[in-house]
């Protein structure tokens, strides 16, 4: 029997519970966009070194995803859990060093953690969660990790001014060590017994049996270039030439009456922004979804509205260009919830890792693409509004082929999970 602190409460206990440990590692991960890109001589590296750096951790979770997919439907998620933390307090510890190749095996370390945190904690949701709650479930844990970007944008910029880069990352670490603490002491498992053969009394009990394999491959593989363009775009580009773009077009500081924020400020004040914002949107969208009944229609006017959001950041001068990125905030949450509830409406009976690990791993490499691809744009000459009208038609082309998949397969997945169990 598990200790009583242990036990089950409900799913939304579960997820608050993963979802504040997750909160609390991502600091020290979102502190180094924030801060890297204008702190290179403090960190030990050249400003060429910091696309890599920020990329590095992504690039390791393309090779992890899949084989961390299918391990986390075979064995217990808690023990993965715990792991993933003591991975994350190891690299906000070496990100506290100096140097090229102790920031990057730190990257290195990070990326490892996060595929922990992000296929085991989902896959815990999704062992919890029926399709009248799944979205709901996944914007609550969604929503704890825009908790964590908020913290680490908005306290890494204000503590790297106050108290320096080293002293900084040492604090979110010891933020780390207390979410360890917490989820060693509570943390329950959720893996479903295992049960040899199915057991018809028990079906109802079950996850909501796999539609037929080939109606989902068409809407599966859409959900993942969404999941990958989302992450290329509104993680890997914007994140990392943040500080870049507010640069371009605010200056060195913004002058608010007789008070002036520096830059690093200013940008942790943004990215803090755009999170509560992203924190917001989760668990709205996921609820949303689940009253109406459709994730693909909740796709398709995120996906227009961000072609909106990216023409104003390519075009936006001065504080422009501040709204065009909240909306990109908003846009980024809503395609992330959705395409995650998505791969547990169309999963079969704890097969969520391996469909997760999927659309993760095609998150991954658009968000590792993301910090190389602007970075070396940028040496080649492209201003960041050339950068951001790319990306603009990426994400418009995808646009109606969306249409044509709600239409076409609309009838699969949520909706007809949902007639099937009743």
């Amino acid at each position: 029997m598990l200790p009583a602190a242990r036990r089950l409460r409900s799913p939304e206990y579960l997820v608050h519970l993963m979802g504040a440990g997750v909160a609390l590692a991502l600091f020290a991960d979102l502190a180094l966009y924030v801060v890297l890109p204008t702190h290179t001589q403090q960190a030990g590296i050249l400003l060429v070194d910091v696309g890599l750096m920020l990329s590095a951790n992504r690039l390791i979770r393309i090779f992890l995803n899949g084989p961390y997919g299918m391990l986390i439907e075979r064995v217990p998620r808690r023990p993965i859990l715990l792991l993933s933390q003591i991975f994350g307090i190891i690299a906000a510890l070496m990100y506290v060093t100096t140097g090229f190749w102790p920031l990057l095996a730190g990257r290195l370390l990070w990326g490892m953690a996060w595929s922990g945190f992000w296929l085991a904690g989902n896959t815990a949701v999704l062992d919890v969660a029926t399709s009248a709650n799944r979205g709901k479930l996944v914007g609550r844990y969604h929503m704890w990790s825009f908790a964590g970007y908020v913290g680490g944008a908005l306290f890494g910029g204000l503590l790297t001014d106050q108290i320096g880069y080293q002293a900084t990352f040492a604090v979110f670490a010891c933020g780390g060590v207390t979410a360890f603490i917490l989820w060693l002491l509570l943390l329950p498992e959720t893996r479903p017994a295992a049960s040899p053969t199915p057991a018809p009394e028990s079906n109802a009990q079950r996850p909501e049996p796999k539609p037929q394999k080939q109606s989902n491959l068409v809407p599966i593989a859409t959900a993942t270039v969404i999941m990958g363009l989302n992450w290329l775009i509104f993680l890997g580009i914007v994140g990392a030439v943040l500080a870049l773009l507010l640069q371009d077009r605010v200056g060195d500081s913004l002058a608010v009456g007789l008070i002036i924020i520096p830059l690093t400020t200013l940008t942790g004040l943004v990215a803090a922004g755009k999170d509560l914002l992203s924190l917001l949107a989760a668990p709205i969208s996921g609820a949303l979804s689940d009253a109406i009944g459709s994730r693909w229609t909740i796709i398709i006017i995120a996906l227009a509205a961000g072609v909106m959001a990216l023409l104003l950041v390519a075009f936006g001068a001065g504080l422009m260009v501040i709204p065009g990125l909240l909306l990109g905030a908003v846009i980024t949450s809503i395609l992330q919830t959705q395409s995650t509830a998505l791969m547990g409406d169309y999963a079969g009976y704890n097969r969520q890792g391996r469909l997760l690990g999927t659309i993760s791993t095609a998150g991954d490499i658009g968000a590792a693409t993301g910090p190389l691809l602007a970075f070396f744009l940028i040496e080649q000459g492209w201003s960041l509004q050339q950068i951001f009208l790319g990306a603009t038609v990426l994400l418009a082309v995808i646009l109606p082929w969306t249409i044509w998949v709600n239409w076409r397969y609309a009838r699969t997945g949520h909706v007809a999970q949902s007639i099937v169990q009743a």
